[in-house]
């Protein structure tokens, strides 16, 4: 049309071209006086129909004031010259920003919105009693606040003076308290005193006070617990916190406190049975996870039935893995309670949905008598056991020290020597286990774990040659070359188009080589890759007794781009002031804390508060070892960002993990 100029799209921004009347994203055009068909305020008039975040700037050959005005009354976010480009492009940059920050400020308006539904149900439908008072009257509670008085609904109180629900007897000292609290002179938040019912009924109560907002006005909000709890009510919540949630045994941390409680205690003495089905792996890939749940529930049952005594327990230690106590049990009789259970579990047909299996199962057994102090020795003599009774499949082992002892020095001497030969050889294999986002992040990121491979080419696991290599000084050597083959395969996944990140873990005899910076500086400059998708581990424990020297290595990892991990945080007493002297990018907290998360409210608060910590101070937090449903529902509640466990991928050769699907 004739006086009509499109100006080409700056980036992202978009045009309403009047020739083509294609809309993209944002808009200028000319003024309504040079086309008698389509004018500026027309397009303000589409662009305000379609209610798109679509800004529209004019530009005019030559300004006439009012012209401009018109234009701007209509709703145009800008009038520019074309004799002006550069006025123009600072306009043009402006608007695509404030479009941006337009777009971010609804998003954050929407998300707090579903917030403030997704809070509000929650206090609805909360067993605590909740209620919001602003000066002094109630402007709102919950079901449970109202059964608890005995309301039955929300307009009985509204407007309610708080005192009307005290006991007279306590207005004295629920006033005093009130004052204090509103002026910051209180010691604490919480009331103990006497609640009064519509039926005039005095019950006490604890009344917990914290600040608050209700549809954007500042109150107090009130919680209410009922003192007079059943002891039926107790002993539920009592149980839940010691036992698993899915098989109904007990759970890990109960026992280890029932085992720290038996061992080396004088004249006590008993047996441990370490218990774990045969190829359980195999069964879960042919029922599915919810069957196999199903069978380890009955599993647990059928280990219940055959304790000896009544103060013999079952726990579900880990995983498809239990744990018996058997107190005042011998070696002869432990054995025949083995063999009895062996029986029954080889006899039994478990049911899943229809679906009927038979299992068999391997144990292990360890004896404790006062002599023995050490609770890790023993359930290291347990699991010693059951993996040589699980070499066979059905069957026990009974761990002796006297004869293991010797044993386990020449197995020792063996595996130094499969060691050398295996750094000589290659005869080494990576595995690699994702580490999830849970906030949204399509980042590929592979814990890097390690096997050695024995004469059969069968892999062996880091437990059983690990420790010999830390006595014969060759995890350095180790450390090599896993380092070396992890970024041989960054730079294969780099060619391939592929942005991964790997986590290595590097033992205590690496951090104390000088020789490793300048190595890992040559190691990347010859395979020409950058040191920003490598994140070197080292453990908590490992940090904590070499002070001095991690703190010039971190920086040195850091000048390589290299980020650095905290393995198996949060157990030692001092982890936050570890921190002081480690300015590392993770925090991989232990799995001991992580394992029955779920069921203890001790593991979840030290976990939430190293996950607030690490928020604070700018760190990433990964949790290790999550299995089931459960816990990753908790630890999402405690603002944990990576997860990495069977739950989400057992440990493999390729690195096939859809992170895009998470």
């Amino acid at each position: 049309m004739p006086g009509m100029r499109c100006v080409p799209s700056a980036p992202r921004m978009t045009r309403i071209c009047v020739n083509c009347w294609h809309s993209r994203a944002g808009t200028w055009c000319s003024p309504r006086s040079t086309s008698p068909h389509f004018s500026a305020i027309d397009a303000v008039h589409i662009i305000t129909q379609t209610e798109l975040e679509i800004p529209l700037i004019v530009l005019l050959e030559t300004f006439d004031d009012t012209v401009i005005s018109d234009i701007l009354d209509a709703g145009a976010r800008d009038v520019v010259s074309l004799e002006h480009p550069t006025c123009m492009v600072h306009t043009l940059i402006r608007e695509f920003s404030d479009v941006l920050k337009r777009r971010r400020h609804r998003e954050c308006e929407i998300r707090l919105q579903e917030a403030n539904r997704r809070a509000q149900s929650l206090v609805d439908s909360s067993r605590d009693a909740i209620a919001y008072v602003h000066e002094g009257m109630y402007i709102y509670a919950n079901e449970s606040y109202l059964q608890i008085f005995g309301y039955s609904a929300l307009e009985e109180i509204e407007g309610m003076p708080l005192m009307d629900m005290v006991s007279p007897a306590d207005h004295s000292k629920f006033k005093e308290f009130l004052r204090g609290y509103l002026k910051g002179r209180t010691a604490g938040d919480s009331l103990d005193i006497h609640g009064l019912k519509t039926d005039k009924e005095e019950f006490k109560i604890t009344m917990d006070f914290s600040p608050a907002s209700y549809e954007g006005e500042s109150c107090i909000q009130i919680i209410i617990r009922d003192q007079s709890l059943s002891k039926e009510l107790e002993a539920k919540l009592d149980s839940l916190t010691k036992h698993d949630l899915l098989t109904g045994a007990y759970n890990r941390q109960y026992f280890m406190a029932m085992l720290q409680n038996l061992v080396g205690q004088s004249g006590v003495h008993g047996t441990l049975l370490h218990i774990a089905p045969d190829d359980f792996k195999a069964l879960r890939e042919r029922l599915g996870i919810a069957g196999s749940d199903l069978v380890l529930t009955d599993f647990a049952t059928l280990l219940k039935k055959h304790l000896p005594g009544e103060n013999d327990i079952v726990a579900r230690f880990d995983a498809e893995v239990f744990t018996l106590i058997l107190q005042g049990v011998e070696e002869t009789e432990a054995e025949a309670v083995a063999q009895h259970i062996l029986q029954a579990v080889e006899e039994n047909i478990f049911d899943a949905n229809g679906q009927t299996t038979s299992l068999t199962c391997s144990i292990g057994i360890a004896l404790y008598h006062e002599d023995l102090h050490d609770v890790h020795e023993l359930l290291q003599r347990g699991e010693k056991a059951y993996r040589k009774a699980a070499a066979g499949g059905n069957r026990h082992y009974l761990y002796n020290p006297q004869t293991e002892g010797m044993a386990e020095r020449e197995q020792a001497s063996l595996r130094v020597k499969q060691l050398k030969t295996a750094l000589r050889d290659n005869r080494f294999q990576l595995l690699f286990q994702p580490i999830v986002s849970l906030h949204g992040d399509p980042v590929e990121n592979y814990e890097v774990l390690l096997r050695m491979l024995d004469d059969d080419g069968k892999q062996v696991m880091p437990g059983d040659f690990m420790p010999a290599a830390e006595q014969a000084g060759l995890m350095g050597g180790i450390d090599r070359w896993v380092l070396a083959h992890t970024v041989k395969a960054l730079v294969e996944r780099r060619r391939a188009g592929r942005d991964t990140n790997f986590f290595i873990k590097t033992s205590g005899e690496s951090l104390r080589d000088e020789k490793l910076l300048p190595w890992l500086r040559d190691l990347l400059k010859a395979a020409k890759v950058e040191g920003n998708y490598l994140t070197l581990e080292m453990s908590e424990a490992v940090a904590s007794s070499n002070l001095k020297l991690i703190k010039p290595l971190i920086e040195g990892l850091h000048q390589l781009r290299i980020k650095v991990g905290l393995d198996h945080f949060g157990m030692a007493p001092n982890y936050a002031n570890l921190l002081r002297h480690a300015d590392v990018d993770y925090l991989k907290i232990d799995g001991n804390l992580i394992r029955g998360l779920a069921q203890s409210k001790e593991n979840q608060a030290r976990v939430t508060e190293i996950t607030a910590m690490a928020q604070e101070s700018g760190k990433k937090t990964i949790a290790e070892f999550v299995e089931d449903a459960n816990t990753l529902s908790t630890l999402w509640s405690c603002g944990i960002d990576y997860i990495q466990g069977y739950f989400l991928q057992e440990p493999g050769t390729e690195m096939n993990y859809d992170f895009n699907a998470s």
